[in-house]
């Protein structure tokens, strides 16, 4: 099943959610991911962008959650 991303507009099998904007994103439209303790944690390329939610992104520590 194809579904739409909602950065972009592209049609991917597989989308991801932003942790911070909460957008369906596909592969291309992921900045990074971390490891969370179970999962990932993904941002995408406009959120990467917002300096605040960037320091909160590089600052997860995911022994924590």
């Amino acid at each position: 099943m194809m579904e739409t991303c909602e950065r972009c507009g592209k049609q991917s099998a597989k989308l991801e959610k932003c942790g911070y904007c909460k957008r369906r994103i596909c592969v291309s439209c992921i900045k990074s991911a971390r490891r969370k303790k179970v999962g990932r944690l993904y941002i995408c390329k406009d959120c990467w962008g917002n300096i605040p939610k960037r320091k909160k992104f590089k600052s997860y520590n995911y022994r924590l959650q």
